[in-house]
């Protein structure tokens, strides 16, 4: 049946049904006319399909097999359908506050007030089809108010408008606040504007206190008069220039042979390191031999160096020739420790040089850069020149310009549409402030759940459940049913037996459809019930002969389809229960009931289906 209804995935069993059923189809009886809706079976392997076949107007006889064919899908049948049956566009608003996105209620939540499944109806924690199933719940909250007829379908559309209203009057009264304060201070801008402009030389420099003339004297000192540069500021600028250039020219040539002294200066210091090296390395082979006697202090007398000449340098003794050779090497060592004495004396002679290169470099590379800098601050100021004029004179007339092009949202008349503007949306919302009361909306839902909730009352006591003697009531928030005893709450869960379940959910679906119908709601005008007695058959004997097997239990039975049958009659034709049951009571009232019998080899696929394959 609901997948008759647009649902698109099938929970036929696997089976016979599903190996031989190739289409699914049911006949709907509408206020004007039929509905023919057919569903093919899905793909071998898959467990869901959109394809669907709906026809409106059809008559008793159902089209063939040869005839069914897919013209539509299952989100297009529930909305043609939904339309058919009543419900309008709808979108139920959780809330600013709330996560959940808008819902619009359709067949497909419809559906789910109108099926209860053998396990459904037997839970302690579930009220309504599917309702453990992901988003289903959230569903149910959301759309429920609007079948109950407490919820305007127009509702969600007012409340867009209302968000708009509000948004719009936000704007147009933070506007009026700032077409307000620009009113009051624009006087005072537009005189220090006219000091700055004086200042620079842009207006007379007169004092202007009338108003008109001072926007005037304003507005016209925006739009810069063209101005031809005198021919003597041109010349002084390209002498300044020049001679800017030409002392830069200078520096940097009195740098570069700063620089060339530097580096030959570097170069010959390094040629006399090498030269001093030399002399020392020398210098140390001859004294390593300590052949040589040192030389003679000032003041020797001439016995002491004629004793040098005629002692051998190798064994000490005296000579009776003197020794050439050692006095060459002599005057050789005396002479390499004269040459490296005057390099070391020319060493602070260099340093002291290269000091002197340093900072004269240093003084010609600072003189460089202010004279570069001079030079750029020229063509800079050349180039704005030509671009925009040539002076300061600019940013004062940007700031008149802004300044005045502010003065419209400042004045009498703009003000005066502002504040109309703003009246126009505070009149709006408060209009649908009042159309939109949340606190009449959960009047009007309260007050349509407490006359389910008498209904729901009336029918428990008929049926003798649990806590029946006291308040029954569909708690919408928690989706199950609430007992109000003196002892406080009871839900639903917390009763105990599955016969009581099964009243609870039965009472609670009929007391609904009873609200839907006296209240002309959208909802299909059937509920199915999938064996609702099953806490009184627990043997297999009983649920094959359809007996109960005390005398209570089949009292019970018999009251719950009594409350059916009478429910059904005070709403015919507008409701029909269908009840797929073992139950079998002998009254003739029951047995006119009966439309099919599924017993001695008689099923819902008759064998010959499965024999032809």
């Amino acid at each position: 049946m609901e997948y008759c209804l647009g649902r698109d995935t099938m929970r036929v069993p696997v089976g016979p049904i599903t190996d031989t059923v190739a289409w699914y189809g049911t006949l709907w009886q509408l206020d004007k006319g039929q509905a023919f809706i057919a569903r093919p079976a899905p793909a071998v392997g898959k467990a869901s399909t959109q394809q669907a076949m709906l026809e409106f107007g059809m008559g008793p006889a159902l089209p063939d097999f040869q005839d069914l064919v897919v013209n539509t899908d299952s989100a297009t049948l529930r909305e043609q359908l939904g339309r058919r049956i009543g419900i309008e566009e709808n979108l139920s608003d959780p809330g600013t506050r709330s996560l959940r996105a808008p819902l619009e209620a359709n067949l497909g939540h419809a559906a789910l007030l109108c099926l209860q499944t053998q396990n459904e109806i037997a839970s302690a924690n579930a009220i309504f089809h599917r309702q453990g199933e992901r988003g289903i719940e959230d569903a149910l909250r959301d759309t429920i108010p609007y079948f109950l007829g407490a919820v305007p379908h127009d509702q969600a559309l007012k409340r867009a408008r209302l968000r708009d209203a509000r948004r719009a009057l936000q704007r147009g009264e933070a506007t009026l606040r700032a077409a307000q304060l620009a009113s009051a201070t624009i006087d005072t801008e537009l005189r220090a504007l006219l000091a700055e402009a004086r200042a620079v030389n842009l207006v007379p420099d007169e004092d202007i206190t009338d108003h008109a003339q001072l926007i005037r004297v304003l507005q016209a000192a925006r739009v810069p008069a063209p101005r031809e540069r005198q021919a003597s500021e041109v010349l002084q600028e390209q002498d300044r220039r020049v001679a800017l250039e030409r002392e830069r020219d200078a520096l940097q040539r009195a740098l570069r042979r700063v620089m060339s002294e530097r580096a030959l200066l570097l170069d010959q210091r390094d040629g006399l390191g090498g030269y001093e090296e030399s002399l020392e390395l020398q210098i140390s082979r001859l004294s390593s031999l300590d052949l040589i006697d040192p030389p003679l202090a000032n003041g020797d007398d001439s016995d002491g160096i004629a004793n040098q000449e005629h002692r051998c340098p190798a064994c000490g003794q005296n000579m009776r020739e003197p020794d050439p050779t050692a006095m060459t090497m002599r005057a050789s060592l005396e002479r390499l420790r004269e040459e490296l004495g005057s390099i070391s004396q020319a060493r602070p002679a260099q340093r002291a040089a290269l000091e002197r290169l340093d900072n004269e470099a240093s003084s010609l590379r600072e003189q460089l850069s202010s004279i570069e800098a001079a030079l750029n601050a020229l063509l800079a100021a050349d180039r704005v020149g030509q671009e925009s004029g040539g002076d300061s004179r600019d940013f004062i007339r940007g700031r008149i310009d802004a300044t005045l092009a502010r003065l419209s949202s400042a004045g009498d008349v703009e003000l005066a549409r502002l504040q109309e503007e703003v009246a126009t949306y505070a009149a709006m919302v408060q209009a649908l402030e009042a159309e939109l009361d949340d606190n009449e909306d959960r009047e009007q839902l309260t007050s349509r759940l407490l006359s389910v909730g008498r209904d729901m009352t009336s029918y428990a006591k008929r049926l003798g459940l649990e806590h029946s003697g006291e308040v029954v009531r569909l708690d919408l928030a928690r989706l199950t049913v609430v007992t109000d005893t003196e002892r406080g709450p009871v839900p639903l869960f917390r009763i105990g037996s599955a016969a009581n379940w099964i009243g609870y959910h039965l009472v609670t679906h009929l007391a609904l459809h009873r609200h839907f119908v006296r209240q002309t709601r959208p909802v299909p005008r059937f509920l199915m019930l999938d064996q609702p007695t099953q806490a009184y058959y627990p043997s297999e004997v009983a649920r094959r002969t359809g007996i109960a097997e005390s005398d209570a239990d089949r009292e019970a039975v018999r009251r719950m389809f009594e409350l059916i049958r009478d429910v059904v009659h005070e709403l015919a034709p507008a409701l029909q229960v269908i009840v797929c049951d073992h139950a079998n009571l002998p009254e003739q009232w029951f047995q006119d009931s009966i439309t099919h019998n599924w017993r001695d080899g008689r099923k819902l696929v008759p064998e010959e289906w499965l024999s032809s394959r």
